[in-house]
């Protein structure tokens, strides 16, 4: 389904994509998270790593991962990220950074995006991701 612009609009007839948005700050978490809602989303948040963990322990079906990588605590969003490989292989995760820059090549499943990001961008590489 496209709208007069051409641009693709979920189906309603289908259960909208679950993102698990991981990011300490909280302004722009609810930014990232607002824009996602109102594009279709469904969204829920975690202020770090081991928040993120635990909702995967809840069962929650969580699609895709946008996590930043420098966060408090133990784990960064690099560790997340790898944890997630091991524990659901295949599950897409998104890092972003403004300090952090990866080297080196990542799995197929994982992308990096530098912050600052526009939200249209993040948009389209997550809905890239999960097509």
């Amino acid at each position: 389904m496209t709208d007069v612009a051409g641009t693709a609009q979920p189906n309603p007839a289908l259960p909208k994509p679950l993102v698990l948005i991981v990011e300490d700050d909280v302004l722009v978490r609810l930014l990232i998270a607002d824009h996602l809602r109102e594009s279709g989303f469904s969204v829920i948040e975690a202020a770090n790593a081991l928040e993120a963990v635990a909702l995967f322990g809840s069962q929650v079906a969580i699609d895709i991962v946008f996590t930043d990588h420098n966060m408090p605590g133990d784990m960064d969003g690099q560790s997340l990220a790898r944890w997630i490989e091991d524990q659901r292989p295949g599950l897409p995760v998104i890092v972003t950074s403004g300090a952090f820059h990866p080297t080196g090549a990542a799995p197929a499943h994982r992308r990096f995006i530098p912050k600052p990001y526009v939200l249209l961008d993040v948009e389209h590489l997550i809905r890239d991701l999960l097509a």
